[in-house]
């Protein structure tokens, strides 16, 4: 795992790999690696069978602005350096992921879990969605591209489609997505977990933790701005189902595929039109709400989207199943954070434990070489 040592994603496989009588993982640190690639490069070519997972460079500021300055002198360096963000501030999505890719590029071959073009093609939201409708994957349709507010409007209104979400094209996390809905009469609505924040006529975008509601033009229209600026697109809003004995909630499906085949899977119900479980939303075993028929069909539309990137061994997939048909919103190269949930008695650790020895990486000399 490329990933920080006190990661609560590392210590999980650490665990898993414990308890299947493993050694521990050998970890390098993305910060190590952002300046050279070197002891990576070199502990490989001491044991080139190992098994690497890149883990998520998520949870650790100075990773993310050490991308963002990646990223920023990867296109140019036009204007001044971007400065570190406050916590739980968007922005600057496009220059982290010019940096991410970068560093990725420069990371040597290996057997890895996810390799690095493959992470990258699902994190790009937008290209990933795009690879999965060509490939005749259902997905809500792709209204477009777009820059501001203005442009947002003027491609509704195109679409003849009143009611969208705006996705950050490298988000995650459902940070910055927006469901947005407008009326003939002028009447709009933006919700989601953006909080918007303006200092002296400064706009800023915050992650928060409560889904917040926006009516009023006046902010809708700046929060818009400041998430497009960073690269978003539009696509048509699919109702999410009712969740059976949860009144006014509605859920979709965080389902994990491993080698192509779904495996971990729960329901994520939520009053609010994010549904991602750290935004406080109910976790529900999906199984107590599927008949046979449903988890056949919701097993086949993974199995075909996972083909579409099948270089990566695992993805989580989020999905809504509705009137016959699934539908995969996104895919996530890092989407296997599920604490405790089990499949056939594995976790989504333990799956990836079983599959051998892996290496991680975050050096802080424990482990560090071997």
């Amino acid at each position: 795992m490329v990933g920080p040592q006190d990661s609560r994603r590392i210590a999980a496989l650490q665990q898993a790999l414990q308890a299947q009588g493993h050694p521990a993982a050998v970890v390098f640190d993305y910060l190590q690696l952002l300046q050279t690639p070197a002891p990576l490069q070199d502990w490989l070519a001491r044991h080139p069978a190992a098994r690497v997972k890149l883990e998520s460079p998520g949870e650790v500021p100075e990773v993310h602005q050490a991308l963002v300055l990646r990223g920023w002198r990867r296109l140019g360096a036009q204007g001044a350096a971007p400065a570190p963000l406050a916590h739980g501030e968007l922005a600057h999505q496009q220059l982290w992921y010019a940096g991410f890719a970068d560093l990725l590029a420069s990371l040597p071959a290996a057997q890895y879990l996810n390799p690095p073009a493959g992470l990258l093609a699902v994190t790009d939201k937008l290209a990933c969605q795009q690879r999965l409708a060509a490939a005749g994957v259902a997905v809500p349709t792709l209204l477009g591209s777009v820059s501001s507010y203005a442009e947002m409007r003027a491609c509704l209104q195109a679409s003849g489609c009143s009611q969208a979400f705006l996705k950050p094209r490298y988000g995650s996390s459902g940070a910055g997505v927006l469901a947005y809905r407008w009326h003939r009469d002028g009447r709009e609505i933006a919700s989601g977990s953006a909080e918007l924040v303006v200092e002296q006529g400064r706009v800023r975008v915050f992650n928060a933790l409560l889904q917040r509601r926006y009516t009023q033009r006046t902010e809708i229209a700046p929060l818009v701005d400041a998430i497009a600026a960073q690269g978003a697109y539009l696509e048509r809003w699919i109702p999410k189902p009712r969740a059976p004995g949860l009144p006014g909630h509605h859920y979709d499906l965080r389902v994990v595929a491993l080698d192509g085949v779904a495996r971990q899977r729960v329901a994520r119900a939520s009053r609010g039109a994010l549904t991602n479980l750290h935004l406080g939303n109910t976790r529900l075993p999906a199984q107590a709400w599927q008949g046979a028929d449903v988890d056949a069909l919701v097993s086949a539309t993974v199995a075909q989207a996972a083909r579409v990137f099948a270089d990566c061994r695992m993805i989580g997939f989020d999905l809504i199943q509705r009137d016959g048909r699934c539908h995969v919103l996104e895919a996530n190269g890092f989407g296997d954070l599920l604490p405790e949930l089990r499949w056939q008695g594995r976790t989504t650790y333990e799956d990836q434990a079983a599959l051998g020895t892996v290496a991680a990486h975050a050096g802080d000399g424990r482990r560090r070489h071997g």
